[in-house]
């Protein structure tokens, strides 16, 4: 079953060790996918392919900055556990002064905000979540109606007060054991009430970031919102990465932020991949035997952000599973025999314990290489709240 999910996983990423394991463990997650469809789907990492900080996901075998697709109907796997997140960017005229977005900070802290009868609990301090202003420093002139404001602000997160509605669906799937483990799975009315309960969270989650960039901001109008973790269809979810096509057809602008200390990226989508690029990083043998050449002309992928980049100096990964837990070892290269020496391995299950950074320009270098898009407009940071 591993064999056969790997040469259905596909890969744009950057090698580092991060990208490395979170292949590794997608092996699990779609293996199971593939056992329960008679081996029928496959994923696609992204630039930004990394690992997921969240420990369920990561446990239940799912990486990060990826498309998984498969085509059997009524069937959807809750595991992936899609959190609604994503970005919506504002236009402002005038750069906000600090005094006023920590009082609007502050009032949204303590008098709180209610959307669709809900209490708001702002979560952009938590994890890779933020609430930024920006300066305009390079406005293509294809964007120029759309992006006319001198200064932007992007709010990035998720809902975590509803979050448990999509959660929670692990626990009303049907439970079945394949050779790698067991997977959770919903079929046809409950796997049809799993996509309309998504779609029901996701409209919520673009609420709820419009109210608070309203609350904290004032009367900003916000030009996009778009989500880069969830159900992009039936049949299909995207974790940490847009769908360039969705709705819009392909003219849609989708924002890439890396880390606080670098520009963000406004790109506009291609469609992708390429049959040029599928041959030139030697994807194209592989896509033809699996007979999934179409889809990956189709999968239309960019990434969201820079991922997180791991901090520990290991180049080899071996992976052993016992039951339902996986144990990732780290260790040097054999033919580094003095660094063995002085470095003992790191064996780990949630790759949460390890060091992190985020990656930086090495994404968007990747993005324009594989033609995923085309950059819109560069925003340099001003102001970043994590609180």
């Amino acid at each position: 079953m591993l064999e056969y999910a790997d040469a259905r996983v596909f890969f744009l990423g950057l090698q580092d060790l991060a990208s490395v394991i979170s292949c590794r463990n997608m092996l699990y997650g779609l293996g199971k996918m593939l056992y329960v469809l008679n081996r029928d789907a496959f994923c696609v990492f992204g630039p930004d392919a990394t690992i997921t900080r969240n420990k369920e996901r990561w446990t239940s075998g799912f990486g990060y900055g990826c498309v998984i697709r498969w085509f059997e109907e009524g069937v959807a796997f809750p595991e992936m556990r899609p959190n609604g997140c994503g970005m919506a960017l504002a236009k402002l005229e005038e750069l906000p002064e600090k005094r006023e977005l920590f009082e609007g900070v502050a009032r949204l802290n303590e008098e709180g905000l209610e959307v669709e009868g809900f209490e708001i609990k702002p979560d952009f301090g938590r994890g890779n979540h933020f609430f930024e202003i920006y300066k305009a420093r390079q406005i293509s002139p294809e964007v120029q109606r759309t992006m006319s404001s001198p200064y932007y602000a992007i709010l990035h997160c998720s809902a975590p007060e509803r979050k448990d509605e999509i959660y929670g669906k692990v626990d009303e799937g049907e439970w079945i054991e394949t050779p790698i483990g067991r997977v959770s799975v919903l079929v046809d009315g409950a796997a049809k009430e799993y996509l309309r309960v998504w779609e029901d969270y996701n409209s919520f989650c673009k609420k709820r970031r419009e109210a608070i960039i309203k609350e904290v901001l004032g009367d900003s109008e916000v030009i996009l919102d778009k989500t880069h973790q969830g159900l992009s269809g039936a049949n299909e979810i995207r974790l940490g990465c847009y769908d360039t096509k969705d709705k819009s057809g392909g003219s849609d602008l989708f924002p890439i932020a890396l880390r606080w200390d670098l520009p963000v990226y406004i790109m506009k989508g291609s469609p992708n991949l390429s049959v040029e690029v599928i041959g030139r990083i030697g994807l194209r043998e592989r896509a033809k035997r699996t007979e999934l050449l179409e889809e990956l002309k189709d999968v239309n992928i960019l990434p969201h952000g820079g991922g997180y980049e791991l901090s520990v100096p290991y180049t080899e990964v071996e992976v052993v599973q016992k039951g339902e837990s996986r144990f990732f070892i780290l260790k040097e290269s054999k033919t580094n025999q003095k660094v063995i020496s002085m470095r003992g391995e790191i064996t780990f299950t949630n790759p949460s314990e390890l060091p992190y950074n985020y990656r930086g320009m090495d994404v968007i270098e990747k993005t324009l290489e594989y033609d995923l898009g085309r950059p819109m407009a560069k925003l340099q940071p001003v102001t970043t709240l994590k609180v």
